[in-house]
């Protein structure tokens, strides 16, 4: 799609198809025709999702090949507008595709920016025996060989009770196993996992259960874990059927958890958060310009190991602790990805750093064939 067409839908719009992945991001509820906002927040969110409707042919893929959609809000209030939109844009009900809310600052102004993924074939929701969301959307959904969760959560199935503490964390990836065998696979095909914990006390305690589901510490899904303090724990993941899974080091840094710095699972290529750290003396630098240079040096080396090219990559999320570092994330990005005529999209968000000894972190998507 012409570059000057996503200007027309706000600065922050791009999207990147590798592969059969496809990916649209920083969609938001600017008004094509105006160029401006639409105005107020329940407005703003009703056109962003028409704005993913008018930008889906435009692009090339269909509205049935969006497997989830990523809400980022700047808080929980916005969240009784989201349904009307969604609705309007996917009417049927047992043929949505997965839905995630986050919260997150926003440019200035902006109450509802849009992440949509998605991938070529038939797309089929998925459920967990017992186990729905409140809001009109399936636990997941499976588009050709790729799977794309909701937020798995914690309920027990066909049960009112609400557990707590580490129960409350058993039955997550209770529910995990369960919804990754309703799309038909098995846990050996989840290639990506999010996970938002609140109960951080239990980190520990979160970090044993997940090496005892992922018992093969060569063949684990890369992970990133946010604290999040709006919930107890969930989960959310993406998996490719039918792909075996490798997992991926840079010599000189690993992550503390036992978790890869990245895996490629039937092809796809993920990350865990790769840091700023220099391989060679385990330090970070001072500076935020250096710190980001670090981050994608780091990519470059993981990319490596995957006999990996940067134009694999559909999808780079940059990480940051404060919103006045994503001009310097984003000229580090352009500089990484030279003069690619096909980049694919690079996403800042300032999320999952606060407290961290990070400021700086990237999470990558790409796929081999």
């Amino acid at each position: 799609m012409d570059g000057d067409d996503l200007a027309a839908f706000g600065s922050n719009v791009a999207y990147s198809a590798k592969g059969d992945l496809f990916t649209l991001t920083g969609v938001n509820g600017v008004d094509p025709k105006t160029g401006k906002l639409a105005e107020g927040a329940d407005a703003q969110f009703l056109q962003a999702f028409r704005n993913v409707a008018e930008l889906a042919p435009r692009c090339g893929f269909s509205a049935d090949e969006i497997g989830r959609i990523a809400v980022f809000t700047p808080d929980a209030s916005y969240r009784p507008l989201i349904n009307p939109g969604w609705l309007e844009l996917f009417p049927e009900d047992g043929n949505r595709p997965a839905r995630k809310t986050t919260h997150a600052p926003l440019d200035e102004g902006v109450v509802v920016e849009l992440e949509v993924v998605g991938a070529r074939g038939e797309r089929v929701s998925v459920e967990i025996d017992g186990v729905r969301h409140r809001d009109p959307l399936p636990m997941g959904a499976r588009v050709g060989r790729h799977v794309f969760s909701s937020v798995i959560v914690t309920d027990v199935p066909n049960s009112d009770e609400r557990l707590d503490g580490v129960p409350a964390i058993q039955q997550n990836f209770d529910n995990l196993t369960a919804f990754i065998e309703a799309a038909g696979g098995t846990l050996d095909d989840i290639s990506n996992v999010w996970v938002f914990l609140g109960m951080w006390e239990l980190h520990e305690r979160y970090v044993d259960i997940w090496c005892d589901v992922f018992a093969d510490e060569h063949s684990r899904p890369s992970r990133k874990t946010i604290q999040y303090p709006d919930t107890k724990v969930q989960m959310q993941i993406e998996a490719v059927i039918g792909g075996s899974r490798q997992n991926l080091e840079i010599p000189g840094i690993g992550h503390h958890d036992p978790i890869p710095m990245g895996a490629v699972t039937g092809g796809v290529f993920t990350s865990s958060g790769i840091d700023s750290r220099d391989p060679a003396t385990g330090e970070s630098p001072k500076d935020t310009e250096s710190r980001t240079a670090n981050c994608f040096a780091n990519l470059g080396r993981l990319l490596e190991q995957a006999h990996l090219e940067k134009d694999c990559l559909y999808q780079v999320t940059g990480l940051v602790e404060n919103r006045a570092s994503i001009p310097v994330f984003t000229e580090a990005w352009h500089s990484f990805i030279g003069g690619s005529a096909d980049p694919g999209v690079f996403q800042p968000l300032a999320l999952g750093l606060m407290g961290r000894s990070s400021s700086v972190q990237i999470l990558a998507r790409g796929i081999s064939a």
